[in-house]
């Protein structure tokens, strides 16, 4: 193997395990919504998990190039010219994929759980459109909803306080609550976890590019089975 090939595979290997990480990250607090309500798209902790920064952009837009950066570097018919140009190419779309998971995440982050910045864990307080990831000049990183022992406010001393309990904490079908400081913990943890791994993704897949396209200027060696005058000859050579 030629040290494009070694670099190939460090990387394929790199973008896999960056890929699945981002994939249990990103299930995370989806389990958790499950776990705690037994059923999901009830009470979900952020409206941003179900973006899915991890499962779409981290995960799904990423495996193509790490299908074909493996292929690449093994002994086959990937592993030529070609294999190689096509590796940088599918590194293209997982650097898209990684900067989606990275955006969708620094936004989580910013507005914190949805029990925090809007008082509620429904899905009708789910607001978010593609417009707001426009304004990412707006976006401030003050962590104080994590901080802070409570993000809600104090719930009314009126008929109306019961409503509002009601709003706060959905009625669980389960015999498992997660409070508010650990919707706190799973929501920091998950996306903070998704936009390190959308990062490094990001690095992989420009490493992955450099290494393709000398793969592609200069060759990979090849094994190959050839005839002459009866004989089988093995050996490398340049494709």
């Amino acid at each position: 193997m030629t040290c494009t090939e070694n670099w190939s595979s460090c990387n394929g290997f790199l973008l896999l395990v960056l890929a699945l990480l981002a994939i249990a990250f990103n299930l995370t607090p989806l389990v958790a919504d499950y776990v705690e309500d037994g059923r999901p798209f009830y009470s979900p902790i952020s409206c941003y998990e179900w973006w899915l920064p991890g499962l779409v952009g981290g995960g799904l837009l990423v495996l193509p190039a790490v299908s074909m950066t493996l292929a690449a570097r093994k002994k086959g018919s990937c592993n030529s010219r070609g294999g190689m140009l096509s590796s940088s190419l599918l590194c293209v779309i997982s650097i898209i994929g990684s900067a989606y998971c990275t955006l969708i995440s620094i936004y989580a982050i910013s507005k914190g759980p949805l029990i925090c910045e809007k008082g509620s864990n429904t899905l009708e307080h789910c607001d978010y459109t593609l417009g707001n990831l426009s304004n990412i000049e707006s976006l401030t990183f003050d962590l104080g909803w994590f901080l802070n022992e409570t993000c809600l406010p104090t719930p009314p001393a009126d008929a109306n306080s019961t409503v509002f309990a009601r709003e706060k904490l959905p009625d669980f079908v389960l015999d498992f609550e997660i409070n508010e400081r650990s919707q706190k913990i799973i929501h920091l943890t998950a996306f903070v976890g998704l936009a390190i791994v959308g990062l490094l993704e990001a690095i992989v897949a420009i490493s992955q590019i450099v290494a393709g396209l000398f793969g592609f200027l200069c060759g990979t060696s090849k094994k190959n089975r050839r005839n002459t005058d009866g004989n089988q000859n093995y050996g490398y050579e340049s494709q």
